[in-house]
């Protein structure tokens, strides 16, 4: 009997190993209301970023207290916001399809519209270590990397046949530990390498955006919040809350889950 290789990767592959079957409950330690958001991100000092529909961004310290805020001339959501570079943030306007670049004061650096040579509709942009832009091409199904200041495409892979097309109503993309993740609106995520070439779909789906912290894949599924490692493939169940309804984003840092909301930020541990 043929096995299909799908089967083979969630029989073989994936070792769930649930550490603690009966993970407790995780305290809520500070909560506070927001406008509009729309998606966000942490620095690597623990600084959160918050992107939300008309064009401000703001940076909370691990306290939740308000540090800065940025509002620019463009009054417009800024649809995915990037703080992994060690000195930039990066925002993306994908109903202009432009971009910005501030520093960690939130100063502005730069403010340019995405070449209609590099990419027709782009839906999710991130940025690479390497100081270029991951982004994903929606006019011909193809993920690129793109050098913004000579407008160049480094490399470009057409998403394989493999994948129904219906598939990429993309929510997010995340460059990490040299690889490339994406997130869907089907819930399912996908896996490629630092080329932007498909490895697989993994074995998993969560109910939000979701996060990297060590060497885990951090989700949601129904009321657990779980890690994947991304190297042995090992699901640790990190705890439960009461309800994840809603929840546009997880971001696990500082020894904390900070829990995305479009109106508020829930934090806990």
């Amino acid at each position: 009997m043929l096995i299909k290789p799908g089967l083979i990767f969630i029989f073989l592959r994936i070792y769930i190993c649930f550490n603690n079957l009966s993970a407790q409950e995780l305290i809520l330690v500070n909560e506070w209301s927001v406008d509009d958001v729309v998606d966000a991100t942490t620095d690597f000092s623990g600084n959160l970023y918050l992107s939300n529909e008309h064009g401000v961004i703001s940076k909370f310290d691990k306290k939740g207290t308000l540090q800065i805020s940025y509002s620019g001339p463009l009054k417009s959501s800024i649809y995915s916001i990037d703080a992994s570079h060690t000195s930039k943030i990066f925002g993306f306007y994908r109903d202009q399809q432009s971009y910005l670049i501030l520093d960690r004061f939130l100063n502005p650096l730069n403010e340019a519209n995405l070449s209609f040579s590099v990419a027709g509709f782009v839906t999710e942009t991130a940025f690479s270590a390497d100081n270029n832009l991951w982004l994903f091409d929606q006019s011909d199904l193809s993920i690129k990397k793109v050098n913004l200041f000579s407008n160049i495409v480094i490399t470009s892979s057409a998403i394989p046949l493999v994948i129904a097309e219906e598939e990429w109503d993309l929510l997010q993309i995340e460059e990490y530990q040299n690889r490339i993740y994406l997130y869907n609106s089907s819930k399912d995520i996908y896996l490629f390498d630092n080329l932007g070439n498909y490895i697989r779909k993994l074995g998993i789906s969560s109910d939000s955006q979701i996060c990297f912290d060590g060497n885990q894949l951090v989700f949601i599924q129904d009321t657990s919040i779980l890690g994947l490692n991304i190297y042995n493939n090992e699901i640790t169940e990190i705890g439960t809350i009461a309800s994840t309804n809603n929840i546009l984003k997880i971001i696990s840092a500082n020894n904390f889950i900070y829990l995305i909301f479009r109106n508020k930020i829930s934090v806990y541990e």
